[in-house]
C-alpha cells in the first residue's frame, strides 16, 4: 500500500491480505467459479441489470463473480484514489480505461465465452479480479463455506468444471435426473498447476461441495 499513500489512508493504515486461496475452518474453498460445460439452447436472454464490480479499499470486490454474455460489467471507483481498469482477454473481451476520480463508473460490454477472465489495476499492482463469461446461466461461486448450489439444471449428463485461480480446473460427468438433487464433491491435492501466471505456493484446500439441482 506504500506505493500509493491515499490507499495507506484509506483503511487507516492497515495491509491488505492477497487472498488468493481463502478456505473455511473444515478447508472448503472459498472464490472457486463452478459452471456446467456446453451452450444450452433455450437458456434465455441474458439479464439486463449489470454485474458490478467495486474499487474499494484499493482492492476489487468480489475477488470472483460470474456473468452471461450480452450483459454487462459495471466497474465504480470508490475509492480516494485514482484506478485502472484492464482486462487479460483472448476471447474479445477487452478493455483498459483509467477511473481517476471516486465515484466514476465505467461499463463494458461482454461479448464472449470466458473462462477466466482476469481483469487487473495497472496503477496497483495487486488489484485483482475474475469474471467468468458463460453463454447460459449454469454456473456460480463456491461461498465462505466452500459450498454452491446451481439450480434448475436441465436432466441429463453433464460435465461440471471447477476453476480457482492458484489450483486450477477440475472437471467430472454427472448425471441430472428430473426432479433430484445431486450432490457433487470436487478435491484439489495442491499438486495442481496454476491457472494464472504470477501465483504463489500457498496452503492447500481439502475440497468444494457443489449441490445441482434439477428442474
Amino acid at each position: 500500500m506504500g506505493a500509493d499513500p491515499r490507499c495507506s489512508r484509506a483503511l487507516g493504515g492497515k495491509r491488505i491480505l492477497q487472498e488468493m486461496v481463502l478456505r473455511a475452518a473444515d478447508g472448503g474453498l472459498v472464490n472457486v467459479f463452478v459452471n456446467l460445460q456446453g451452450s444450452f439452447q433455450g437458456a434465455g436472454a441474458p439479464p439486463s441489470a449489470p454485474v458490478t464490480l467495486d474499487q474499494r479499499g484499493c482492492v476489487y470486490a468480489p475477488r470472483v463473480q460470474g456473468a452471461r454474455v450480452g450483459q454487462t460489467l459495471q466497474v465504480v471507483n470508490n475509492d480516494p484514489t485514482g484506478h485502472n481498469v484492464h482486462s487479460l482477454s483472448s476471447k474479445g473481451n477487452s478493455f483498459n480505461v483509467s477511473q481517476p476520480v471516486k465515484g466514476m463508473t465505467n461499463t463494458f460490454p461482454l461479448k464472449a465465452d470466458e473462462v477466466m477472465l482476469r481483469i487487473k489495476c495497472d496503477i496497483h499492482s495487486w488489484m485483482v479480479s475474475y469474471v467468468g463469461v458463460l453463454p447460459h446461466p449454469y454456473f456460480g461461486v463456491t461461498a465462505s463455506d466452500g459450498a454452491f448450489t446451481i439450480a434448475r439444471v436441465p436432466a441429463g449428463r453433464h460435465t461440471i468444471q471447477i476453476w480457482h485461480e492458484q489450483y486450477g480446473r477440475l472437471t467430472r460427468t454427472v448425471d441430472v435426473k428430473p426432479g433430484q438433487t445431486v450432490t457433487v464433491d470436487f478435491a484439489y491435492t495442491g499438486k495442481e498447476t496454476p491457472d494464472m501466471a504470477g501465483v504463489l505456493d500457498l496452503v492447500v484446500p481439502d475440497g468444494t461441495a457443489v449441490a445441482l439441482f434439477a428442474h
